[in-house]
């Protein structure tokens, strides 16, 4: 029970409680719709509460009360607000993202607030501890007392509600209505595109925000009420979509026809709006809900359509509540117990019913007949089944493979397989036992928070193992227990820990599988670890405890967190679990242990180091594009894991089989990186020698027969001891150890150890052990896990030929677990390498010969599958020969030949079970063999010593021949397929996985056609998925045109699960985009075979580095993939198409947003196109009636003028505005200096232009006649004094600092337009062109003259009409020019004499450091400007240094590139800085200054 604060959304502090909800809706199946109203009661929790929220999405509410009183309601529809704008584009992907954020996620936020009336009085009460009725301040009616009373009762907490002061209930009536569906409710059949049958389902998810999109409630994580649910549809498909007939047409009669009667129809006229057989119209509509059916009623009005109602007593939460509609039908489950159960169980039975459509109740039935037994095992194990009655639904298009609800689950239909086919068996019914386990922990237990996540999950992983073992048996509950650890193993690396994986599951449906798998096993080993500390009965009596606490009312709300958890199983364990709970809980990784091991003689003791080294692990799962997604929002979302943890604590059991044979069990407590401890020996005597044991094994098989089913001593020496005579070893290349193998076995001192026997840990041991132990446990332990163990380290040790003896005989001997046989299948292929190559594949053909072929023969026998270890092993062996290699490291042709001959002469007609799955394993086998052997053309070349050129030779494939004939033969069994359909299309899904490998690898080409046929819609949805994903995995997705149309196939699926897996693949193809392929590197080395070499084209380091970071970090990843899609404009349209699609729910969209944000940088702007206002034309048409009409020209500016406040804000936001201004603005605008003309500014220009370049050139000529000879190039010499020029970028102030103070050369910014090293070149060639540093030296100044340094400025269109504006300023005189005190020196002796200068008027002193560098708007050059600081003075520069007046659009228009200044010395700026017209005189010694250019902040004259 939840409510949120007014202040803070989600927050914890709750107002009110939702007591009970009852729903009525109408469904229309032919328009998709539903309308309803909805009733709500509320317990309010504080005197002022002042409104309501909930959940309702993609609806209207179309009216609500609250007690009666309308009341007002604000709602904001995350559908509606996901409309963007016509010309949005995939830019504004961050405000579509932001729009809906809120509203996706593990916690939804309301977007229903109701307020609450102002004349609603909430009156508190207390409820008589004698009768329970509540009592008032006033004295309310008697009626008013009972509903309060059944609305408190109803409550789950009425024991925790009686102890406090409450306040009376209210009641908050909706009405509403859902025209169009994206989410929430899905129909199948319902158009005439989609053939199946007509039916909709609730589509349930994991996580809240489902249900909301049906009917108002509040639908989050822990709000559970009581529920009554009322729906109204039609009784058969034919009343669903009957057409309403249309009006009686007229009689075309004339007056005087009375005898013509006849009335013509359109015999075309459609009866029904879908296409519907005669037979299914009349299929009933059967309506599977929550709750038990308390009514089922005809409508009086209509008796087409009937009102079913359904109430649910126990309290579930809004996503637990679901229901469907259609022509199903129905199975009882229970029938299925027998007499001696019934008998049993009596009353507690559980009714149990299933539901299908139409033609699939013989599946139903193979599928689902174990689920009577495990309702029945879980209700004596955990307790009784929390509801009534249970019910399951197999539909189609379910995203998940099973969704919870109350009393019901909804299956996907895609689990249901006929009594033939044996494939499926384990993993589906391991579905289902996890389905009916929900309804125990995650529906009537929910988790508190998403911290608590893993808790639920793994209490219902560990209810569904242990019926596993009660139903496959110890062996297969082992063998499960084992793969799941390695596979965690494997995954659980750099991960986050499953506290906090909790948080994560809407990232990825990989991060629930992972945190589903390890829950369930941390609990395994804590139920082990409980039993062995307190002889309890372990992790399942804390679950029964947690059960029972939730119906006693103990467990709040039935919200179980971790800490209930842990706190229930201490009490019952009777020990601190507080270790425990943090190291594989609170953290994250797996132990790896390193044991070394060695017999002391001298003190009878095993001495044992164990060494703890996760810390240095180094493997983990690679980045590729399957797990690209994930990583990268992990990355984005900062998600980081933890260090490893250094140190596991716990006990270990290590069991020593000492020389007798007894097992001896010693448990060591594990607490320190390094384990050191003495193990006591008790066994006096040696090992027992091999010939000893051979005589007992043979007196055993005598006393107890072969069958080895005597006692546990028998057993000891039954397993592997087949293919022992001569004769059976010569014939299958047998090899036994060897005497000194044997001698050296005899002096060992125990027969092997074995650590963790009780599989108390997760991770990884690595025992050092001499192989023949390994070899001794696996023929004398019966501990599955055990043998598991040694088969892998026995493959690991390398090719022997007494190893892959001792593999075959555990591959022929039935006795042994049907896991173990196929991994020694597959480790005679991994050890039979080398100089055994041949030997691992007599052994791998000749196992298979002998269990499946004619004697003697190769030709296989008709398959026979009543045991169902046969059709294990007869797809298990193939799969372990594609590991066998040549010398040439190629699958041997023998191999190959046998995997097309199985698919030849494969016989299926006498046995009861389908081959489906044999053919598909047969074909992916052929498929694998042919791309390892393939070796592609490479050219030779014979040189011969003569006149002729090389000439290439090509190579000859001897495989191509057969790789078409192998080819061809998958094609078959493709093309079968398409006749002849075979379970869920395994032919057409294995051959297109086929073809994207032979693809890949060149045998196959151009079959992209074909496969876009197959990702047509009228296809089935698997086999359109296995054709998308193998043209992702050629490489066909590189092409934007693939992007798109995968994006589109997208945005057109109407089935939601399609939609999920193609947006999967999306992201594996993103994923391939940025992480690259190993063929696309392949073909980046360009070569070109000119005379035979090949020219690698060299890479750039930045180049490089991307090429390796891409497949190491997610940045590099992201940045290549940035790279490749940001210019294409194709894949940019289809992204926002699919995102602003009308079909997509609004996690989808969530999802393509964040995809969108991986690659385009968000952006706020829009451009808007709104339409111009017209006149209106009114027309009288009398009755108060007046017709308006748009008329006459549109209106370009607007009638009312612009107030100043907002004239004045465009302004500084530098709009440009030509419509009409109020007063204020107008005399703005006038006190501003009117521009003069355009072509009075241009002319005037032009002139002043010539005028500084006559000046330049006669001022060039005069210093070339009065030039000295030049002197000797001398050093310059460095002092505090030396002239410098800072051209800065910064729009600040700039000062001109003092010769006399210490300077410091300052680099020019890179990216500054008007560096001067940009201008001259390099700082070397600068340097050169400076002039002597020496203060006063005047002689020197006047002999390098000529060597002055050249400033380039290159300036815009902007920058150079200020620039014109400056020059032509009206001059000032000299002798009124006040000189900078910033150019005083501190030599008073060094006066400074100024040339006098022309007539040219004199410009205001500037900064060319104030121009920024602006976009031109064509493509003309920029204007350029030289300026030479050397020849300028104080004089020359004297005037005011001013900023300058932003450029009016009128000077930007008159400003051209070949207009502006193109080339003026700095001279110019002075008007002749460099000497007079009349006059012949050597230059002047300059003083020493330092210039720093850029624009003051006022305007004053220096």
């Amino acid at each position: 029970m939840s409510g949120y604060d007014e202040d803070a959304l989600g927050s914890d502090a709750l107002q009110y409680n939702v007591l009970k909800q009852r729903v009525d809706i109408e469904v229309d199946l032919a328009r998709q719709s539903v309308k309803g109203s909805t009733e709500l009661t509320i317990q309010p929790l504080v005197r002022n509460l002042k409104e309501v929220r909930l959940h309702f999405r993609q609806g209207k509410a179309s009216g609500v009360q609250v007690n009666g009183l309308t009341t007002k309601w604000q709602h904001q529809d995350p559908y509606a607000k996901m409309r963007m704008p016509a010309r949005s584009t995939v830019e504004q992907h961050g405000m579509l993202k932001s729009r809906i954020e809120d509203y996706v996620g593990p916690v939804p936020m309301p977007n229903l607030v109701i307020s609450l009336p102002p004349k609603l009085k909430i009156q508190e009460i207390q409820l008589d501890a004698v009768t329970a009725m509540p009592t008032y301040a006033a004295t309310p009616s008697v009626q008013k007392q009972e509903s309060d009373a059944m609305a408190i009762l109803e409550t789950p907490n009425v024991s925790a509600l009686q102890s406090s002061a409450q306040f009376a209930p209210i009641k908050i009536y909706i009405d509403f209505e859902v025209p169009d569906f994206r989410d929430g409710l899905h129909f199948v059949g319902c158009n005439d595109s989609d053939p199946r049958y007509p039916y909709l389902y609730s589509k349930g998810e994991l996580a809240p925000g489902n249900t909301s999109c049906i009917f108002p409630c509040l639908d989050d994580m822990t709000t559970r009420c009581v529920w009554e649910i009322a729906i109204t549809c039609s009784r058969t498909l034919g009343d669903a979509f009957r057409v309403a007939p249309a009006a009686a047409p007229v009689a075309l009669t004339q007056p005087g026809d009375a005898g013509n009667d006849v009335v013509m129809h359109d015999g075309d006229e459609q009866e029904y709006s879908i296409p519907l057989e005669p037979v299914d119209t009349a299929l009933e509509l059967l309506i599977v809900s929550v709750g038990d059916m308390i009514s089922d009623i005809v409508d009086s009005e209509d008796e087409s359509r009937h009102t079913a109602t359904f109430s649910v007593a126990a309290a579930v939460t809004a996503r637990h509540v679901g229901f469907a509609i259609g022509p199903f039908e129905h199975v009882d489950l229970a029938e299925f117990r027998t007499a001696e159960e019934e008998e049993r169980l009596g009353r507690s039975a559980i009714k149990i019913d299933a539901y299908c459509l139409p033609g699939h109740v013989e599946e139903l039935r193979n599928t689902a007949f174990p689920i009577s037994m495990m309702v029945d095992y879980f209700g004596v194990q955990f307790g009784s089944f929390p509801f009534p009655d249970y019910r399951m639904l197999f539909v189609d298009d379910l995203i998940h493979d099973t969704v919870p609800a109350g009393g019901l689950t909804f299956c996907s239909a895609t689990l249901l397989f006929p009594d033939d086919i044996l494939a499926p068996i384990t993993v589906n019914t391991k579905k289902l036992v996890r389905a009916v386990a929900d309804q125990w922990i995650g529906v009537n237990v929910v988790a508190k928070t998403t911290d608590d996540e893993w808790v639920v999950a793994g209490i219902a992983g560990f209810m569904t193992d242990m019926f596993i073992k009660k139903l496959f048996g110890v062996n297969e509950y082992k063998w499960h227990q084992k793969v799941m650890a390695e596979k965690i193993y494997e995954l659980d690396v750099e991960r986050p820990s499953l506290e906090l994986l909790g948080r994560l599951l809407h990232y990825d449906p990989t991060i629930r599988e992972f945190v589903n798998m390890k829950s369930s096993m941390v609990l395994a080993i804590l139920d082990r670890r409980l039993l062995k500390a307190s002889n309890s009965t372990g992790v399942t009596r804390v679950i029964n405890k947690i059960f029972l606490n939730a119906k006693t009312g103990t467990l709040n709300n039935g919200e179980l967190t971790k800490d209930d958890f842990q706190r229930t199983a201490e009490r019952l364990g009777h020990s601190k679990l507080e270790p425990f709970f943090r190291q594989w809980v609170q953290g994250a990784g797996c132990p790896i242990f390193d044991v070394k091991q060695r017999f002391n003689k001298k003190k009878l003791v095993v001495e044992m180091t164990i060494t703890q080294r996760q810390t240095e692990r180094l493997t983990k799962p690679a980045f590729q594009p399957s797990n690209f997604m994930r990583e990268v929002k992990e990355d984005i979302g900062s998600v980081w894991a933890p260090e490893p943890q250094a140190v596991f604590t716990g006990p270990m059991t290590v069991r020593i089989h000492e020389a007798d044979g007894t097992p001896y069990e010693h448990i060591i407590d594990i607490k320190e990186h390094v384990t050191k401890l003495d193990i006591p020996y008790n066994t006096k005597y040696k090992r027992l020698k091999r010939s000893r044991r051979q005589k007992e094994r043979n007196q055993q098989k005598d006393n107890h027969g072969d069958a080895g089913e005597g006692g546990e001593d028998a057993l000891i020496y039954c397993l592997g001891d087949i293919l022992e005579t001569a004769e059976e070893v010569e014939e299958w290349k047998l090899k036994d150890w060897t005497p000194e193998d044997e001698n050296l076995m005899g002096q060992e001192s125990y027969e092997w150890i074995r650590m963790d026997t009780d599989f108390e840990w997760l991770g990884k041991i690595h025992l050092q052990m001499p192989m023949y132990m390994y070899v001794s446990q696996l023929q004398q332990d019966r501990d599955l896990v055990a043998q598991y163990e040694s088969v892998n380290y026995i493959a690991d040790c390398g090719a022997y030929q007494t190893s892959m003896s001792v593999m075959l005989r555990a591959l022929m001997d039935k006795r042994y677990f049907h896991g173990i046989r196929t991994l020694a299948a597959k480790a005679i292929a991994e050890t039979g390498r080398d100089r055994l190559r041949d030997v691992g594949m007599f052994m791998l053909e000749k196992a298979f010969s002998s269990m499946f072929c004619f004697e003697g023969k190769t030709m296989t026998r008709p398959n026979d599958w009543s045991d169902r270890v046969n059709f294990i092993l007869q797809c298990a062996i193939p799969q372990a020969m594609v590991k066998l290699r040549d010398d040439e490291g190629k699958v041997p042709m023998a191999v190959r030949r046998f995997f097309v001959d199985k698919l030849k002469f494969n016989d299926n007609s006498n046995n009861e079970c389908s081959d489906a799955h044999y053919i598909a394993t047969l074909m992916r086998c052929l498929a694998q063999s042919l791309v390892i052997s393939h070796r592609k053309k490479q050219p030779t070349y014979d040189f011969e010593f003569g006149d002729h050129d090389p000439m290439p030779i090509d190579e000859v494939d001897h495989d191509a021949d057969f790789e078409q004939e192998a080819f061809a033969e998958i094609e078959r069994y493709r093309r079968i397929d398409e006749w002849i359909s075979s379970y869920q299309n395994i032919y057409s899904t294995t051959a297109i996985e086929c073809l994207q490998m032979l693809t890949k690898v060149g045998i196959v080409k151009d079959k992209v056609k074909e496969l876009l046929s197959y990702t047509r819609a009228e296809n089935a949805e698997n086999v359109r998925i296995a054709a998308f994903e193998c043209l992702i995995d050629i490489g066909t997705t590189r092409k934007m045109t693939m992007m798109a149309y995968l994006l589109r196939s997208l945005e057109e699926a109407h089935s939601p699960a399609f939609r999920a897996r193609l947006l999967a693949c999306f992201g594996v193809a993103l994923g391939h985009i940025a992480i690259g392929d190993d063929d696309e590197e392949a073909g980046g080395v360009n070569g070109a075979a000119d005379g035979g070499l090949i020219v690698e084209q060299a890479m750039s380091s930045e180049a490089r580095h991307l090429a390796l970071t891409r497949k190491l970090s997610p940045d590099g990843a992201l940045k290549a993939l940035k790279l490749a899609l940001q210019g294409e404009a194709s894949f940019a349209d289809a992204l926002w198409s699919a995102a602003t699609s009308d079909t997509l729910s609004v996690d989808e969209v969530a999802a393509i947003a964040d995809i969108a944000a991986l690659v385009f940088e968000p952006k706020t702007s829009l451009t808007l196109s709104l339409k111009l206002p017209r006149k209106y034309h009114a027309t009288n048409l009398g009755g108060g009636k007046i017709k308006f009409v748009a008329d006459g020209p549109y209106r370009t500016s607007p009638v009312t003028p612009l107030p100043h406040e907002e004239w004045e804000r465009m302004q500084q936001h530098e709009l440009k505005y030509t419509g009409r201004v109020g007063p204020d603005s107008r005399a703005v605008v006038k006190a501003e200096p009117t521009p003069p003309p355009a072509e009075d500014k241009a002319a005037v220009l032009r002139a002043q232009i010539a005028q500084i370049e006559e000046a330049q050139k006669r001022q060039r000529a005069l210093e070339r006649a009065n030039m000295a000879p030049p002197a000797s190039p001398a050093l310059p010499t460095p002092t505090g004094e030396k002239p410098k020029i800072k051209i800065g970028i910064k729009r600040s102030a700039s000062v001109l600092e003092e010769a006399a103070k210490p300077l410091k050369r300052q680099q020019t910014p890179s990216h500054h337009v008007g560096s001067p090293m940009s201008a001259r070149g390099s700082p070397a060639a600068l340097s050169k062109g400076r002039r002597s540093s020496t203060p006063g030296s005047v002689a020197s100044a006047g002999n390098k003259a000529e060597k002055r340094r050249i400033v380039t400025l290159k300036f815009g269109k902007m920058a150079a009409g200020r620039l014109a504006t400056i020059l032509a300023s009206s001059p000032k005189s000299k002798a009124t020019a006040a000189r900078r005190p910033s150019f005083e020196h501190s030599h008073a002796n060094s006066a400074l004499v100024s040339p006098s200068l022309p007539v040219a008027p004199a410009a205001p002193a500037w900064n060319p450091g104030a121009f920024r560098s602006f976009d031109l708007i064509d493509s003309a050059p920029p204007a350029e400007m030289m300026f030479s600081p050397t020849d300028m003075t104080p004089d020359t520069i004297s005037g005011s240094v001013a900023g300058f007046r932003p450029l009016s659009a009128d000077d930007a228009a008159v400003m051209s590139p070949s207009e502006g200044v193109v080339a003026a010395s700095g001279s110019a700026v002075g008007a002749g800085m460099n000497g007079s017209v009349g006059e012949s005189m050597p230059p002047p010694p300059k003083k020493k200054f330092t210039l720093k250019l850029g624009v003051r902040k006022s305007s004053e004259s220096a």
